[in-house]
């Protein structure tokens, strides 16, 4: 009797765990799925979704066994320059040669894209998918920057020039958010703040994405496979929050991604032969003189296009260098007590090398 009545016992525990674990997995997956399909629309806005689908699955296809186990050679033009600080120092040298503006909020953003200084990036076609990009994006209100801006404002609102720039770039933001890419958003809806703020993060300037376009159309016509590009236009105050979970999100006071000069290709799903065949498109453009471009770590092409296909003289490179050193390290050490810092554009006006 009692081991009848211990074999019951053990079958209603068994049978327990299997409708637990039954139910778990058919959340999981039913969340999983929830995820993708709030992706896929923030994504694909009025486009197929079905488009998108299909081109994260020749993204993420499997390369089969021998790609993952061989290596990849990375040219010299992708990696660092022996002053490592030198490839920042580029990006900076042409956002100070053509006074670049750089987005530092969304509000900000939404005044580019107004004055047609940014362009929209479609979220797929034939040669290229959008792939995490404004993946951070929150649904919070649309704020100014800093804390330091909002300090400032009421500085703004005694200066007539100034208050009135404040308030067009609102009106922009509100005039973007009844028509932008063929949709309005009701900027009281966090959803559809959220919204909004992912399909700004997809745009570039236009000569920006006149490259990614031709890199992408490149890499497609090779492989029959669209270009994943990770990363656009970033804003200031959406690079700050980015750099929490991003440790390559540069916080300097002109990051090159707030410049809309600036895209990241991901090539964690490439096979080497892949990854070959576009670090030599890279490096040939770099060579041209059309871009600037690192291998990341992270598994990006930080890529930066130059706005007239014309690289920034040594001279002024080697001006920005003190800039770009001094800024990265008060960006590391932010609660430290600045260090003295000897002029590297002295040291190195003869001892820099490239590769």
């Amino acid at each position: 009797m009692s081991k009848r009545i211990l074999f019951v016992f053990l079958l209603s525990v068994a049978a327990a765990i299997a409708v637990w674990a039954l139910v778990h997995f058919t959340a999981a997956k039913r969340n999983h799925l929830s995820e993708s399909a709030n992706e896929v629309s923030n994504f694909t806005t009025n486009m197929n979704a079905n488009a998108w689908n299909q081109a994260m699955e020749k993204v993420k296809a499997d390369r089969g066994e021998a790609a993952r186990n061989t290596a990849v050679e990375i040219p010299p033009e992708l990696k660092h320059y022996s002053d490592r600080h030198w490839f920042l120092a580029t990006q900076i040298a042409e956002i100070e040669k053509y006074n670049v503006h750089t987005c530092q909020d969304f509000v900000d953003l939404a005044a580019m894209i107004q004055r047609g200084e940014m362009v929209a990036v479609p979220a797929v076609t034939d040669t290229y998918v959008l792939f995490g990009v404004g993946a951070k994006a929150d649904d919070g209100v649309f704020t100014r920057s800093t804390a330091e801006d909002k300090a400032l404002l009421d500085e703004f609102y005694g200066q007539p020039d100034t208050r009135q720039k404040l308030f067009q770039d609102y009106a922009s933001l509100q005039a973007l958010a009844k028509n932008f890419i063929g949709r309005s958003y009701d900027l009281d809806s966090p959803s559809d703040r959220q919204a909004i703020k992912i399909n700004m993060l997809s745009s570039l300037r236009p000569e920006a994405l006149k490259i990614m376009q031709e890199i992408a159309s490149t890499y497609h016509r090779q492989f029959d496979r669209p270009l994943p590009v990770s990363s656009l236009v970033r804003p200031e105050q959406y690079q700050h929050a980015l750099n929490r979970v991003n440790r390559n999100a540069v916080l300097i006071d002109t990051p090159p991604h707030s410049t809309g000069l600036a895209f990241d290709i991901d090539y964690r799903y490439m096979s080497p032969a892949e990854q070959t065949f576009l670090m030599a498109q890279l490096a040939r453009l770099k060579i041209e003189g059309c871009i600037e471009v690192i291998r990341e770590r992270n598994a990006n092409y930080h890529v930066f296009a130059f706005l007239n296909g014309t690289r920034p003289g040594d001279e002024m490179i080697t001006a920005s260098l003190d800039k770009a050193t001094v800024a990265v390290q008060e960006a590391q050490h932010a609660r430290r007590k600045p260090e003295n810092v000897k002029s590297k554009s002295q040291k190195r006006q003869t001892t820099k090398s490239k590769p």
